[in-house]
């Protein structure tokens, strides 16, 4: 995890300083993972940790714990330096701290500053059209109505900065009749920037193939479609997710390479991998950044973004992405190329793409950078 891995970026300083003024999107990236840190000190300020989590399973409690990263902020958090509670070696104990993260939204006004916060540090970054990743049920846990939880999403939307749009998570874990049944009570409020739908979770005890019927519906309705898969699971999932579920992307997918028919697939047929080479050496997908499969697939000719998926939980950034992707080999104009697909791969229609990628030629034009 964070404090166990480390990867060098011998990028020039001139690129990284490119990278960070030029107009980029990110397609893969959830919204309580993409906090600020301070906004989440303001939180364990606002709710103290021995009031929240009195209601909270024993079992959840054990959990807590038993790691030295959430401990302290179980007494005093106010005592503590914020970035040691995002600190962790295994996937276990990162599990546990976005777990503990969850029971400090208790409000809509909570939900409302979450967003507000993620659109500035993402609009600080030049981050110029985002799809946010937001799993509504972690929210309704806490007692939030989806009717208060849509409303903020509505009254965020037209913010100067980052343009948002939303895709929900509908949380793989929670069956496929509840997946169904919390999308019909999303449709109900209908939220006017709610673009597609995605799964997170358990991909082993929870596989596509389970929500055929949920993705249908989703299809109905028009909204578009990604899920996660070939994340935790290998091909077949990937598989499924196109033949069955029928995404227009796939959330991570980078175990498609180990069949390399599926890689041509993917090519032929123009299907987009939303790719965090972080998050998968966090979760323990890949090994190192050495091993990462991103520049096979992207000299496979499979289309691709960028993205850091949980950039707070992974201290990660989307330039940080793009220098690391340099490491394994990708070049200055492919890495320009790839943020490019960023766009090109957005659901959105095709004269909103035609804007931002103007955008993006005019900025390298204007830094004498041609890909």
């Amino acid at each position: 995890m964070t404090s166990c891995t480390s990867s060098n970026t011998p990028v020039s300083p001139d690129f990284r300083e490119f990278l960070a003024g030029m107009p980029k999107a990110e397609l893969h990236l959830h919204l309580r993972g993409a906090m600020p840190p301070g906004f989440f000190s303001y939180l364990l300020e606002k709710y103290p940790p021995k009031l929240v989590l009195g209601d909270v399973p024993k079992r959840f409690l054990d959990i807590f714990n038993r790691y030295d990263n959430i401990r302290p902020f179980l007494k005093s958090p106010t005592a503590v330096p914020i970035q040691t509670l995002f600190k962790y070696c295994s996937f276990d104990q990162f599990l546990a701290t976005y777990l503990f993260t969850s029971y400090f939204f208790r409000t809509a006004a909570d939900f409302r500053n979450l967003i507000k916060a993620v659109r500035s540090e993402l609009t600080s970054q030049n981050i110029v059209y985002a799809e946010i990743t937001v799993s509504l049920i972690e929210y309704l846990n806490q007692g939030i109505t989806m009717e208060e939880l849509t409303l903020a999403l509505d009254e965020t939307a037209d913010e100067p900065g980052v343009e948002v749009m939303w895709i929900a998570d509908l949380v793989r874990n929670t069956g496929p009749l509840k997946t169904l049944e919390t999308l019909d009570r999303l449709l109900a409020c209908c939220p006017r920037r709610l673009v597609g739908i995605t799964l997170g979770g358990n991909e082993h005890q929870f596989p596509p193939a389970q929500f055929e019927s949920l993705y249908a519906r989703a299809r109905e309705e028009g909204l578009h479609l990604s899920v996660h898969a070939g994340e935790a699971l290998g091909p077949l999932s990937v598989w499924d997710a196109l033949e069955i579920l029928k995404v227009e992307r796939v959330g991570h997918g980078i175990r498609a390479v180990e069949d390399p028919t599926l890689i041509t697939h993917l090519a032929e047929h123009k299907i987009p991998l939303e790719i965090c080479p972080t998050s998968n050496i966090q979760t323990q997908v890949c090994r190192d950044y050495e091993s990462h499969p991103l520049p096979s697939l992207h000299a496979a000719g499979v289309p691709i973004s960028l993205n850091t998926d949980d950039p707070t939980f992974f201290h990660t950034t989307l330039v940080d992405e793009c220098l690391h992707a340099c490491t394994m080999g990708i070049d200055e104009s492919d890495i320009v190329a790839i943020l490019a697909g960023g766009f090109q791969h957005a659901f959105i229609p095709k004269d909103r793409k035609a804007i931002f990628l103007q955008q993006l030629k005019n900025y390298c034009g204007q830094h004498n950078f041609s890909n």
